[in-house]
Formats: structure tokens, C-alpha cells, sequence
């Protein structure tokens, strides 16, 4: 055999090992799998982000993963630990949450383009964009004493109507009289026995809830409608509710002090 055909030999030889490997172990293929193939958020208003839900990405193949990209739709955003590769059996993480530039109901997804098969792979995403909360022009002072145990301090400039409220939250009192104030505009409430300033009046359209996957019970938030808390080994998590079980989430204030507040 003369050495211009060894050399074609050497180079059909080549392009085989480059092809099927040759012998080096390099075989299998990667495939992916997702602990969610959809995600359901409560309420968010718009221009506030919710908390986050998490989506477990599993490479279940026999080869390694290829990331290219992972990216969420408008209405929502996402963070990851993933990495441009994941080993064979190996997982990550992707927190996603509904962040709306929008009111009404919202749908997305996340989107994953990799070297699997199937790629791009999508989780779908859906939940409920409204209004921000806005101020009264009530401000509202903890007294610690009577049955709701705050008091109403009337109007005030230093809430004026329709101010958007940044961080609305219910406070001040129990389940019968509890109030939606805006902890971060703070006025004068002359006679507080709890610090020297009161929280601005809020009317909220945001309910406080949580939902699937989010852990709940103690003093968390109850579950979204159509959800339930529901114990597991790792704590307690709302998860979708079967027939009438689901809890229904509170009012985030009280309908007697509403009235008095007309």
C-alpha cells in the first residue's frame, strides 16, 4: 500500500471517528425535564413583581445539556442558576415571577432553546394584573388599646387622595378590623402610643395571597381562591383545590370599617 493511499485511508478514518465517535464512550443524548409545565400567579399590580415560583429543570438523558438560552415573555421575568451546560442527571433552578406593565389577565411563558430534543421548550405562565393601590387621605395611628386597636386621625394633606401607595399592606389590629395602610408614606399621628408617626390610608385592589407552590400556614398569607394549604414534608404548600376545599383569601380591609370610612 503506497503512502497516497494510506493517507485517504487515514482521512475516510478520521471523518468516521469524527461522526460516530470511534470508540472514545461519547454516546447518548441529553433530554429535558421539567418539574411544572405551567405556572398560576395570584393578583399583581401593575408595576410591582410578585414572588417568585420556581421551576425545577432536570437533564433526565444520558448526555450532556447545552444551554442556549432561557428567556420569559412580556408580563414576566425570570433569574436561574443554569449555566451554558448541565451535566447528565444534574438540575437547576429557575425562579420566575409575574412582573406586569399591564392590567387584566396576563398569559406567557418561559421559553428554553438548548440541544434536546423538542427545543425550544416552553412552561406556560398565567395570572391576574390590576390596578396599584392609591391613598385615601386617611392617616391611620397604632393606640394598642379597644378592639381594632388603631385610630383613624382623619384627613390629612400629607395623604392626599389618589396618591399611588408604594408598599400597601394589611396592618393594625385582628381579622375584624384590620386596615390597609401604606408603611412607606409616613404622617402625623399626635397621640400614637406606638412611635411618633402613623401609615397613610391605602385602598388596595391587591389581594394577599398565595399561590401554588408557595408555602403557607402560621402566619403566612392563607391561599389564593382555588387553592389550599396543604401539609408535606417539607412544610405546608398551596396547591390546587378540589372541589369546594379552596380557602378563600381575606378582604384587605373590613367591610364595617369601609362604611365608616365613606
Amino acid at each position: 500500500m503506497n503512502s497516497k493511499t494510506l493517507c485517504i485511508f487515514a482521512l475516510v478514518l478520521l471523518g468516521f471517528c469524527t461522526v460516530s465517535g470511534c470508540g472514545s464512550g461519547s454516546s447518548g443524548s441529553p433530554s429535558v425535564a421539567f418539574s411544572a409545565n405551567s405556572l398560576t400567579f395570584g393578583n399583581e399590580a401593575e408595576g410591582s413583581a410578585s414572588e417568585p415560583l420556581l421551576i425545577t429543570l432536570t437533564n433526565s438523558g444520558t448526555a450532556p445539556l447545552a444551554i442556549t438560552s432561557i428567556a420569559a415573555s412580556a408580563n414576566f421575568a425570570e433569574t436561574n442558576n443554569c449555566g451554558a451546560t448541565l451535566a447528565a442527571g444534574a438540575n437547576c433552578a429557575i425562579n420566575v415571577t409575574l412582573a406586569p406593565n399591564t392590567t387584566g389577565s396576563v398569559k406567557g411563558t418561559v421559553t428554553f432553546t438548548d440541544n434536546a430534543a423538542g427545543s425550544p421548550q416552553m412552561v406556560s405562565l398565567s395570572g391576574t394584573a390590576v390596578t396599584p393601590s392609591t391613598l385615601t387621605g386617611y392617616c391611620v395611628g397604632y393606640t394598642g388599646v379597644g378592639q381594632c386597636g388603631f385610630m383613624i386621625l382623619g384627613d390629612t394633606t400629607e395623604c392626599p387622595v389618589g396618591q399611588p401607595a408604594v408598599t400597601p399592606a394589611v396592618s393594625f389590629g385582628n381579622h375584624a378590623c384590620e386596615v390597609t395602610v401604606d408603611d412607606s408614606t409616613h404622617c402625623s399621628a399626635t397621640g400614637a402610643t406606638r412611635g411618633p408617626s402613623g401609615s397613610c390610608q391605602a385602598t388596595s385592589t391587591v389581594v394577599s395571597c398565595s399561590v401554588q407552590g408557595q408555602q403557607c400556614g402560621g402566619t403566612l398569607p392563607g391561599c389564593c381562591s382555588g387553592f389550599t394549604c396543604t401539609a408535606g414534608t417539607g412544610g405546608s404548600f398551596c396547591q390546587p383545590a378540589t372541589g369546594n376545599n379552596a380557602n378563600k383569601a381575606r378582604p384587605s380591609w373590613d367591610q364595617g370599617l369601609a362604611d365608616k370610612l365613606r
